[in-house]
């Protein structure tokens, strides 16, 4: 990359204005950066200058280089790619110019937890090791600091590995179910993305999949280099399963028990899976069974990720903001063993609620689901259908949960406050996205805190 070719950066966000930055840093003096919102606020280096408006990719065409910003989908950029322009990203220049070595995990949920908890077992055991991506921190703001010796440990969306030409040295497929169907077309659309994390490895890079789902198989496939799974469900010849309530690691014909399920520190059964796909990783890169067990036995997770918030009058609360699909609330509703109100519902993402019904109204924990937001007429129609049918198959002895409407958060919260008693735990996990009414699953997460505080 020449630094006096004209560079653009198509996206004023977090990640656009920290490749901005570094680019100016590193002496590129032809940055500019380009927004679709007119009214875009960003503060830039007085080097980089921004273009806003409707008809900022014709003004593009004469870059040399573009780098699309996660939120873009690749395919909006065709047009300058037939004009010659080299479509780019930052994750693809950090991963073919960093030093170190890269992990890379993917995945409809679990991926943040996953990456930081694999962070949090190589920081123990004393590696140089990094955490960004998806996650928040941009990889681009720490890669000067990268020795040959350290690691990288990647969150990667759908967004940014869909047009990857090159793929992380380790690279951690958790649950993919379906997600995102606002931005990509159909579910293959969207699982053909994730498939870059393994597409372009080396023989020697590994690849650590969940072979609990039906489409591991399609991932094992597309990748060259080494294979080890893991799975909740059954044992596996090499990599990690559960056998009788331990976490077992199988490598060469040996097996080596790491800890029992009951230390794990993180909530719910899902949770498993990304405990079990981090010890992997941990094992691989002969990482001690001793720490491995202190950290699985200490990491809480995650906040917004079914994190605990307060215990009031005798009922716990449980703030799951981060689930924004149907599947990760069913997990949700299945952490505890406990009688659940759960709070649900937020703006349209298209999601698919029948499975999501039919769970609900099998869940003997669940005694109440409160509804909120754009999506709870949906989600009240699967919930009707599916308790007809489970009354229909099963007997007049059938009762369906209890399912209310509110107009808020607030309203939610104080509704399943009302219908609480001492030893229910309250859940918002909502199965939806948040933008109908806040910014994101962060601050809905943090109202909902707010609220259960008071």
């Amino acid at each position: 990359m020449n630094k006096d070719s004209k560079i653009g950066i198509f996206g004023a966000g977090v990640e656009g204005k920290a490749l901005a930055e570094y680019l100016f840093e590193n002496g590129f003096s032809h940055v500019v950066v380009y927004d679709e919102n007119e009214n875009v606020s960003i503060k830039l280096p007085e080097g980089v200058s921004l273009q806003t408006g409707k008809n900022v990719l014709t003004l593009m065409e004469d870059c040399e280089i573009v780098f699309r910003s996660p939120g873009i989908h690749t395919d909006r950029l065709n047009p300058l790619r037939e004009k010659g322009v080299t479509v780019t990203s930052t994750v693809e220049y950090f991963l073919t110019t960093r030093k170190g070595k890269v992990i890379g995990v993917t995945g409809t949920k679990g991926k943040g937890t996953t990456s930081t908890l694999i962070y949090e077992i190589l920081k123990r055991a004393g590696e140089d090791v990094y955490l960004g991506g998806n996650i928040g921190e941009s990889p681009i703001n720490f890669i000067d600091k990268l020795k040959d010796k350290s690691w990288t440990v990647l969150e990667l969306s759908s967004f940014q590995l869909q047009d990857l030409t090159v793929s992380p040295n380790i690279s951690v497929v958790l649950m993919t179910t379906s997600e995102h169907l606002n931005y990509h077309s159909t579910v293959n659309e969207y699982r053909d993305a994730k498939k870059s994390i393994a597409k372009f490895q080396m023989e020697d890079d590994l690849l650590v999949i969940n072979v609990d789902y039906e489409y591991a198989a399609d991932f094992i496939e597309v990748g060259k280099g080494k294979k080890m799974t893991v799975s909740t469900k059954k044992i596996v010849p090499s990599g990690t399963f559960l056998y009788e309530d331990e976490i077992v690691f199988a490598k060469n014909g040996n097996i080596d028990k790491i800890l029992n399920v009951k230390k794990v520190a993180l909530p719910g059964q899902h949770n498993l899976e990304n405990v079990i796909a981090a010890v992997t990783v941990a094992k691989y890169l002969q990482v001690s069974d001793r720490v491995i067990s202190s950290v699985v036995s200490s990491f809480k997770g995650l906040p917004h990720r079914l994190e605990f918030v307060a215990e009031k009058e005798g009922v716990k609360y449980y703030n799951d903001s981060f689930s924004t699909t149907p599947e990760t609330s069913i997990a949700a509703s299945k952490a505890f063993d406990k009688p659940i109100i759960l709070i649900a519902g937020g703006s349209e993402k298209q999601s698919d609620y029948s499975e999501w019904a039919m769970e609900m109204q099998k869940n003997q924990n669940l005694k109440m689901i409160v509804l909120m937001g754009v999506t709870a007429d949906r989600m009240k129609e699967s919930l009707d259908k599916a308790a007809n049918d489970l009354k229909n198959r099963a007997s007049d002895n059938y009762f369906p949960v209890k399912i209310e409407r509110v107009n808020n958060l607030e309203d939610a919260v104080l509704r399943a406050r009302l219908n609480a008693k001492k030893g229910d735990y309250v859940i918002m996990s909502p199965a939806a996205a948040s933008f109908d009414l806040f910014d994101n699953y962060k601050q809905r997460g943090e109202m909902f805190r707010k609220i259960v505080e008071l």
